[in-house]
Order: structure tokens, then sequence, then C-alpha cells
């Protein structure tokens, strides 16, 4: 175990060193955007700053995890347990897959734009802050950081107007959202006279949480709703992610999720474990509503892109179900999910930025048509991640869905579990067509691609990810013993192993 005494700057400084690396990359990324001016070689130049800027990043919390790095005292603002260390690696993995993946496509897109790249990385900050959180106000302001990022990021392309009401619905809905937030946050201060997350649950163990307490916990759970984009706060999604560039829009389904379902876990498994009376019945309306909604609305999109928008909503009904039982198998099951989630829906979205131009929105079945004769490697990836979104067996998406059942089930709700393998069947009917297309169907007089072609960085991106989904959909058993411990550190209630193919 590595002690940190966390009353010292020092202290601060070490269990802050991942964000702090973050950000010292991306005011780099800036340094590099004003010494050079804005063509397309100092954009690429940008990106490889910024993709250099995550490996010291990453080097730092493999430091604090594989040091055991705990806090001496009482609980930081920041945590300091493996749970935060796994959720700072999720979100370090899909900012470096982004950042590989833009740089085809904004060569491809003319936008090129090296402030892109700092942008990100401010984007990844505000998760990390956002993730690791210990007190509702640097989960507020990891929020805003993140935020004010991604709205710019969402009308990056400043040639069309659907990145344009991309920015301004994202805009509009986030600063919604984070008015419900905050006064959610001070309404959880008035009842408790704590913010720290830790010092709420202390305050609350053993007792009934006051009427101003269920009021804040209601506001808080309405604003990341919004963030998360489950149903009823989900209509901006589909727009928000059909008028972005398709990296930021893989980035907003990805990173920003992943984010959200974190904190939302350290809120309630730390903060309101005790109530979970009351907010468990919420959770599961939520999640039936948007497993439901999501995978209803999408059998009927045309759009590829709409169609994986819809498919997120669904997505985040399932984690939604993994959050429900409040238990370690839950927020393991959350882990295991999201990290099966990034993979594969960095990857579709990915495949999606070759397959259009114009921002993909064009994007249908007959644009995949026999694109297994064309690009037999590129139908393969596409084959692999519709499965892994699918849940079917042999893919890194289908030990993601047992890992949520094994919770739910260990717990006692069939009613959700039931509710979420019908919605999967039901996503069939959107995911399978997909691959139908790309295989059974006659290709057109001209290439899918357009003569557009992946750079290398997006063919290795792409190749990595749908190995580990096939890897780890066969051997996933040290995968899920991992998560258990992991969300050992955050709650060490409700069980050690996932039905069997943990232990």
């Amino acid at each position: 175990m590595m002690p940190i005494d966390l009353q010292t700057p020092s202290g601060v400084t070490l269990a802050l060193l991942p964000e702090i690396l973050v950000c010292a990359g991306a005011m780099l990324v800036l340094m590099v955007n004003a010494w050079k001016h804005h063509t397309g070689a100092d954009s690429r130049l940008a990106g490889k700053v910024a993709l250099a800027s995550l490996i010291p990043a990453a080097a730092a919390l493999a430091w604090l995890w594989a040091g055991g790095a705990e806090p001496e005292g009482r609980p930081f603002m920041v945590a300091l347990d493996g749970f935060r260390f796994a959720s700072l690696a999720l979100i370090l993995i899909a900012t470096a897959a982004t950042i590989l993946l833009s740089f085809g496509y904004l060569e491809r897109e003319g936008l090129i734009a090296p402030e892109y790249y700092s942008l990100l990385l401010f984007a990844a900050s505000g998760m990390m802050f956002m993730a690791g959180a210990e007190d509702l106000m640097v989960l507020f302001l990891g929020l805003e950081v993140m935020s004010v990022s991604v709205y710019v990021l969402a009308g990056f392309n400043r040639g069309s107007i659907f990145s344009a009401e991309a920015a301004l619905k994202y805009f509009l809905v986030g600063a919604f959202a984070s008015a419900f937030l905050l006064y959610g946050i001070a309404l959880l201060w008035g009842a408790t006279g704590q913010t720290g997350l830790s010092g709420i649950g202390e305050r609350l163990a053993g007792g009934e949480l006051p009427l101003m307490g269920k009021l804040g916990l209601g506001l808080l759970l309405i604003g990341m709703g919004f963030k998360v984009a489950a149903v009823p706060f989900h209509m901006w999604a589909p727009d928000v992610y059909d008028g972005s560039p398709t990296p930021i829009a893989g980035f907003m389904a990805t990173g920003v999720k992943a984010a959200g379902f974190l904190a939302l876990v350290r809120i309630l498994y730390v903060a309101v474990p005790d109530a979970a009376s009351t907010w468990q019945p919420v959770v599961a309306a939520l999640a039936v509503a948007s497993m439901v909604v999501g995978n209803l609305v999408a059998l009927s999109q045309r759009s590829l892109k709409r169609m994986l928008a819809y498919s997120s909503i669904a997505h985040a009904g399932y984690l939604l179900t993994a959050l429900w039982p409040g238990t370690r198998l839950g927020a393991g099951a959350v882990v295991i999910y999201l990290a099966a989630y990034v993979l594969t829906t960095v990857a579709a979205f990915g495949i999606l930025g070759v397959l259009g131009k114009g921002g993909e929105r064009d994007v249908t079945l007959d644009s995949v048509a026999g694109l297994s004769k064309r690009h037999p490697w590129l139908a393969f990836a596409l084959t692999v991640c519709m499965l892994s979104l699918l849940g079917f067996p042999g893919t890194f998406g289908f030990v993601g869905k047992w890992a949520i059942l094994s919770g739910v089930v260990g717990a006692r709700h069939i009613l959700l579990a039931v509710i979420l393998v019908v919605t999967s069947l039901i996503s069939a009917g959107y995911y399978l067509p997909v691959i139908m297309a790309a295989y059974m169907r006659d290709a057109g007089a001209e290439d899918p691609l357009g003569g557009r072609r992946f750079d290398r960085a997006g063919v290795v991106t792409v190749a990595v990810a749908i190995t580990v989904i096939l890897v780890l959909g066969v051997l996933p058993g040290s995968v899920l013993n991992s998560a258990i411990e992991i969300a050992g550190t955050l709650v060490r209630t409700g069980g050690s192993s996932l039905v069997g193919i943990g232990r």
C-alpha cells in the first residue's frame, strides 16, 4: 500500500497527477497551436502531441494503481481507490481512440483546426475529475469543464448547419441539466451540511433521508439523467450525435456517458446507500423507459448514425439496470459493461466515419450493401461491433450483459432482468440488418467508401478494439474477477462472483 497524505500540497499533487498531466498536455497543445499555423500537417502535429501527452498521464495512473495508493487521514475531495483508477483508465482509452480516429477524419472532411485536440484533452480532464469526485463540488466543476469543451466540439464543423444545431441544442440542454444538478447539490448540502460523498453517507447512515435530501437527490438524478441521455431526458441525443463530427459523436457516446455513469455509481453507492429504497424505484423506471424507447425507436431509423444514437439510449438503460442493485456485483457490472461498450462504440463510430462524408448523416443500409465483397476486413469489423452491441455470445458485449443480469438476478429483481433480455432481442431488429446488408446484398457499381480510406492510425485503433472485443468475449474470467475487486474498493456488500464465470 502507498498511503498519500492529502492534507499536504505534495500529497494532493500526487493524488491528482493523472488529471494534472492531461491538463498540462492540453495547454502544451495550445502552445503548439500558437507556434504553428493552421495547416493539415500542423493539425496532425497537434494531434500527435495530444496523444503523446496521454502517455505520462497513463503512466502516473498505473503508478498510483499498482502502488495501491490510498488516502491517509480524512477523505479528500477526489477519491483514491481502485474504482477511480479503473474509471480514469476507461476515459483515457476513449480519449486516445478518439484522437487516433480523428487524424484521418479531420483531413477527409477538411476540418483543419488544431485546437480540436486541446478541447478533447480539456474534456477528458473534466471527465476524469467527474468520475473520481469524492465531493459534489468537484463533480460539478468536472462536469462543466467537460461540457463546455464538448459544446464546442459538437459544433466544430462550422460549415454545417447541422453541426451548429447540435452545438446549440447540447448547450441549451446542458445548461438546463446543470441547473438541476446544482440545485440538487444545494439541497443535499442543506439536508446534511456536507458536500463530500463520504460525509453525506456518514450523516445519513442508518437514518431516514429527510424531505430536503429526497428533493436534492431527485434533482441530482434528473441532472445526471440528461447527461447520460436516459429517457425521458434523451431528446437532445439523436440530433446532437447526428450533427456532430463522427469521432465526437463517438466520444460523447463513450467518454461522456462513462463519466456520467461512473459518477452516478459513486454518488448512489457512497453518499446515499442507505436510501436505496428511495432511489431504486426511480433508477428502475428510468432503466425500463430507456431500454424500451431506445430500442423501439432505433428500429425505425434509416440513418446508421441516428440508429447508433438511439442505441446509446438503450445502452443507458442497460447501465441503469446494472446500477440498480446497489451492491458490489452491480458496481462491477457497470465497470465491465462500460469497458465493453466503450471499445465497441469507438470502433463502430470509427467505421462509420469512413463510410460517408459531410457528417455521415446520409449513411444507410444501402451504403454498406456488398461491403464484404470490396472491403472484407471492414465488413468483419462492422459485424463484430453490431454483434457485441447486440450482446451476442463470443463477444465482450455478451459478457457485459451477463454481468448485468448476474447482479440484477442476485438482487432478486427478476422483472428487470426479463425486460433487459426482451429489449436486447428487439435490438436484433436493427443490428442484424446491417450485417445482412454487408454480406447478403449485392454491391453497387460504386465503391461504398467512395475513394475514402482509413489512415494507419484508424486501422490500428479499430483492429485493436475488435481484437480485444473477441478475446475478452471468449476469455472473460480475469476481467470479471478484476471488476469485482475494483468494485470492492467502493462497496463491500453484495457478492463476490458473477454467476460462476468470474470465480
